[in-house]
């Protein structure tokens, strides 16, 4: 059964590398971001960890588990931003996103929205799933 939130997992951390070599690509954000081999599977590995505290915290407290999809993953995507990007910065992987100007702000902040979306869609789809197959 796990397996499935890992791959739902996955699939946020890729889509959200995406829109970060978009972005970076474009000339839309200054990140500085690099995707190198190591650097995806530690960026996938991370996705994995903060998915899996995103389900531990749905599973443990009911009211947030009954919030919109898109209302939770957003705000959790906007407080893992803020965690893993303030880290980053200081350890000098990246630049600070709010000293490169908005552009990069608004760019870094969707992608991690987009993979809290993502994260708490997979999580309330086959949360769901379970419960409908156990009834």
């Amino acid at each position: 059964m796990y397996w499935k939130y890992s791959v739902g997992f996955l699939i946020a951390s890729l889509v959200q590398a995406a829109v970060i070599a978009s972005s970076e690509f474009l000339g839309i954000s200054t990140l500085g971001a690099r995707i190198t081999f190591g650097q995806l599977i530690m960026h996938i590995l991370a996705g994995q960890a903060a998915g899996f505290l995103l389900m531990v915290i749905m599973q443990g407290i009911t009211g947030i588990a009954k919030t919109n999809f898109w209302l939770l993953g957003s705000i959790y995507g906007a407080i893992v931003w803020g965690l893993l990007i303030s880290i980053n910065s200081a350890q000098g992987t990246i630049n600070a996103p709010w000293t490169q100007g908005i552009s990069t702000v608004i760019a870094s902040l969707f992608a991690f929205i987009v993979y809290g979306i993502i994260s708490a869609y997979t999580i309330k789809n086959f949360g769901e799933q379970q419960i409908k197959f156990n009834v």
